[in-house]
């Protein structure tokens, strides 16, 4: 259970792309007034009135303080009349914080120069302060209350969305509380405080600029989860698992997966698939998506062709719709599609617990080493004993998702977290619905203008047709030259294979046709350049096998590919640089494929320079 209010208005402010370590915000509240006592010591007798009336705010933010630590436990316990007398206390202490703040005293200080700028910021953080407990406090421990897990779960699977559509009701007083509050510090000017109030009113600047657009997107997106999970009818959805062994631009080879049925928040799992479910003879070796010439000329003529390619393509809603396309072949009409790999699942697993397959215990730990390692070496013949256990996992974490007992605010963490690293992602056939997913980070959809952001995207497709990646490591790197408006983007890889003991299933079986050795990895790098950009340069040049170079266009953007021999114990950076085009340009973002380990990005500074502050 949260244990401080920013922590209770939305979810964990710990996002992976700043790795943020957790923190008490309300400190800031000695730090406010401390840095107030020290300015205003010089200011003679109204100086000393005015000392005296920051103790008595900095004894009111205090005890609303001592009091909100203690109201987390009452709503679990569920004791609404001790919350409402708490809630009444501390509501009553920032009113007269907020009430002194606004004072003439305090007005008048405001015009001193040197001291002015800081006693302004520390008012308008107080009065941000009380807009949060005054308007978003209560309904902030509602949701709390209404997502209990007594509450949401039903005993046969699913989640009970009527705790939800109550939740859908407060969300837009919570959106305006956090609005207001964001208007009130809006413009504090941080270059002309003093470091003591400088760090103090940052903190609280921090939690309302980071948690203001989450709410937001909570209560816009709300609604449309509530179609999602069948509030308006049955649904049905292909979820599938990229295996990062047999890597794929989203992720990896989409050998194992589902479908899910959704009615009213009851889901059912339907029938599993394999790598070989697809392969009967109407399906095999059929394209059933029309797709650009210019696309197509990206690929391998293998890629639509095939289901375990469909993922080569970065821009995941052409995957989802190929998928759709196959099983519509099969008389199944499909509401959407959902990816993860076994990296997302450990993510979960860290809050569901651990489940048991066919004897072994799946743990947040060792999960992605079972799944893309262990389970090969195990059965180093027949892939159908792999399969077996892939779908036998897949079962029982699903199973574990839908009946077992979890924190839903720890789930929404690690989604997020799973979201952050690139490794989850959602389609969906309704306009409406895909737009959501758009705005939560997880369409996988290329940009197609520089709008919002300016968008580089590099990504890694197997060739060697095995299990290597399951050993490779890569990190990106991108730069800029502001004088030559040109972006550079680089991808670093390295062969880690540490073992002699591989089975066919893992060895590459293509890389010796291009003079590598089996445990050499054939990587196709696929680079799209940002919307209006051109590609002016690739190192190196034709890759290690120039005959397996392309260039085409992706979603509007022009692309190119080069593929290398990665040997065991090699490392190897291809770099892409484009010129972007003339304008403004939003700032820049970074897509890449996940790997079975983090991939580090970094940004150069004369990026920021060219085009801002990187988003995300």
């Amino acid at each position: 259970m949260p244990d401080t209010f920013d922590d209770l208005a939305a979810p964990d402010d710990e996002r992976p792309a700043r790795r943020r370590p957790r923190r008490r915000r309300w400190p800031w509240v000695l730090g406010i007034i401390g840095g107030v006592i020290v300015v205003i010591a010089g200011l003679g007798i109204a100086g000393v009135a005015l000392a005296g009336q920051a103790l008595e705010v900095r004894d009111d933010l205090e005890a609303a303080k001592s009091e909100l630590s203690s109201v987390p436990a009452l709503v679990e316990e569920g004791d609404t009349e001790q919350f409402d007398a708490a809630a009444a206390s501390i509501l009553a202490h920032t009113s007269s914080a907020d009430e002194t703040v606004q004072g003439p005293l305090w007005e008048f200080a405001t015009w001193i120069p040197g001291v002015g700028p800081n006693v302004a910021a520390v008012r308008d953080a107080t009065v941000a302060a009380h807009i949060l407990v005054r308007d978003a406090l209560p309904a902030s421990f509602e949701i709390l209350g209404a997502v209990d897990q007594t509450k949401i779960r039903f005993s046969g699977g699913g989640f009970n969305l009527e705790p939800f559509k109550e939740i859908v009701e407060v969300l837009p007083g919570i959106d305006q509380a956090f609005a207001s509050a964001r208007q009130q510090v809006a413009d504090i000017d941080r270059s002309s405080l003093l470091p003591i109030v400088d760090d103090a009113v940052g903190e609280v600047i921090e939690v309302i600029d980071e948690t203001a657009p989450l709410v937001h997107t909570a209560t816009g997106v709300l609604p449309t989860a509530l179609q999602i999970l069948g509030d308006d009818g049955e649904r049905t959805y292909f979820v599938m698992f990229q295996n990062n062994a047999e890597i794929r631009a989203t992720g990896g080879n989409p050998a194992a997966s589902m479908l899910i049925h959704v009615e009213n928040g009851r889901v059912t799992m339907g029938e599993q698939s394999s790598s070989t479910t697809f392969n009967e003879w109407a399906l095999y070796n059929q394209q059933f998506v029309d797709l650009p010439t210019e696309t197509m000329a990206l690929y391998d003529d293998e890629w639509p062709r095939f289901v375990q390619n469909y993922t080569k393509t970065p821009n995941f809603p052409t995957s989802a719709r190929m998928f759709q396309g196959i099983l519509a072949e099969t008389g199944e009409k499909i509401d959407g599609v959902f990816s993860l790999d076994p990296i997302a699942l450990s993510h979960m697993l860290e809050v569901t617990g651990a489940v048991k397959v066919d004897g072994i215990k799946l743990t947040a730990d060792n999960v992605v080493d079972e799944l893309l390692s262990e389970t090969y070496l195990r059965y180093p013949g027949s892939q159908e004993p792999a399969d077996a256990f892939f779908a036998a996992a897949s079962a029982a974490v699903f199973n574990k998702l839908v009946v077992g007992k979890w924190d839903p605010l720890r789930m929404i963490d690690a989604l997020q977290k799973s979201a952050d690293e690139q490794r989850v992602y959602a389609w969906f056939t309704r306009e409406d619905e895909e737009a959501a997913a758009a705005e939560l980070g997880i369409s996988g959809a290329l940009e197609t203008d520089n709008d919002t952001t300016t968008e580089v995207g590099i990504f890694i497709n197997d060739s060697g047709v095995g299990k290597m990646e399951y050993y490779l490591d890569a990190s990106v790197a991108v730069t800029c030259d502001a004088d030559e408006r040109s972006v550079t983007t680089a991808v670093t890889m390295t062969n880690h294979v540490d073992r002699d003991d591989l089975t066919f299933h893992i060895l590459s079986r293509r890389t010796p046709t291009y003079g590598g050795a089996k445990t050499s990895m054939l990587l196709d790098i696929v680079y799209v350049a940002p919307p209006g950009a051109t590609i002016d340069e690739v190192d190196p040049v034709g890759g290690d096998a120039p005959v397996l170079a392309r260039t085409g266009v992706e979603e509007g953007r022009e692309a190119e590919s080069v593929s290398i021999l990665l040997d065991r114990g090699e490392t190897q950076t291809v770099a892409y640089t484009s010129v972007l085009p003339d304008g403004d340009l939003g700032p820049l973002s970074v897509r890449w494929t996940p790997t079975v380990t983090d991939t580090p990005v970094t940004i150069g500074a004369a990026c920021t320079e060219l085009l801002g502050e990187p988003a995300g």
